[in-house]
Order: C-alpha cells, then sequence, then structure tokens
C-alpha cells in the first residue's frame, strides 16, 4: 500500500471531524475558556490545522504552507501568533485574543488535508522510509528524535490533530454538551 492511500481515511477523516464537532455551537461556545484551562476550542483547532501546515510543508516539504502560500492570513488573523508562528507558548489572554470564524477554520483545515494528501500521493515507498530528524523533540521526547517521511506525516497529520480534537470534545464536555457523537 503506498503512503498516500496509507494515510487516505485518516487525512479525510482528521480534516473533516471539526464540521461534525462543531456543528451548532455559537461563537460564545466556540471561544469559551474553562477557569483551569487555557484554551479555547478555536484556538485548539486553530494550532492543529497551523502548526501541521507549518510543519509539514516546512520540514518534508521544504516549500511554503498552505496559509503563506494561499493567502490565508487576513482570515485567520492572529494578532499574537507564537513563535512558531502557531500559538505555542501562549498565554491565557493571548489565547483569549485569538478571535476566528468558525467557517474559515473548516475551510483551512479541509485545505491543509488537501494539500497533505497530494504529497502523500506523491511520495513512493522509498521516500516515505527516509529517516527525518526531528532535534526539536529530542529534549522532550527521546525516542522520536527520528522518524520516517511517513511516521512523521502520521504523527503530525494524524496523532496531533486527535489530541487537539480530543481537546474540543472535552471542552464541549465542560460546557455539558456530548463531546463526540458516539
Amino acid at each position: 500500500m503506498s503512503v498516500g492511500d496509507s494515510l487516505r481515511k485518516n487525512l479525510q477523516f482528521w480534516h473533516w471531524y471539526p464540521r461534525l464537532l462543531c456543528e451548532g455551537l455559537s461563537e460564545e461556545q466556540l471561544h469559551w475558556q474553562p477557569e483551569n484551562h487555557s484554551n479555547h476550542m478555536m484556538f485548539a483547532m486553530w494550532h492543529a490545522y497551523r502548526s501541521e501546515d507549518e510543519i509539514i510543508h516546512g520540514l518534508l516539504m521544504r516549500r511554503p504552507g498552505v496559509f503563506a502560500r494561499d493567502g490565508w492570513a487576513p482570515r485567520l488573523s492572529v494578532a499574537e501568533p507564537g513563535d512558531p508562528p502557531f500559538g505555542t507558548g501562549l498565554n491565557r489572554e493571548q489565547i483569549a485574543g485569538v478571535r476566528l470564524r468558525l467557517d474559515d477554520l473548516l475551510e483551512y483545515a479541509e485545505a491543509v488535508g488537501a494539500s497533505i494528501q497530494a504529497y502523500a500521493d506523491s511520495l513512493s515507498d522509498e521516500e516515505g522510509a527516509e529517516p527525518i530528524a526531528l532535534p526539536f523533540f529530542e529534549p522532550i521526547y527521546p525516542m522520536l528524535d527520528s522518524m520516517s517521511r511517513a511516521e512523521v506525516l502520521s504523527f503530525f497529520c494524524i496523532g496531533h490533530t486527535a489530541e487537539h480534537l480530543g481537546e474540543v470534545q472535552y471542552i464541549k464536555g465542560l460546557l455539558g454538551l456530548t463531546g463526540a457523537p458516539l
């Protein structure tokens, strides 16, 4: 099975799933921050897809991400995006200032997924197996100092995204709503 085929259903699902998770939610609910948790649902999703876009396009593809390439800055404007520019290290007040439109974020998530799927489809089995150094992980996650190209795609586009969509489900639960539909 090719790299693209092995990721296809997961990439499709994890870039569509926010539509289902956020269906019927108000702007107030989407931007609500639990008392002892800095993130709101929109921030968690923005962070997941912005980081995926930057890391996969920059680290693996060596080209600008969807955000830069397709001019998403006006639609997903964040005054203080942090460094790296996907919210890592922002404090509660800075996260509260991240105010985005759900429709724009959902469209961006799907555009990122489509771009990454096209890249995965272009990889040969040999290219998918190439090792990629991840020195930024080594101090925290020593077993992740290197992964194959295909593993990097799985880790960031599926694992990391699922982690933050689980956070969305958790916040929905704190609001007294059903997190996941099943």
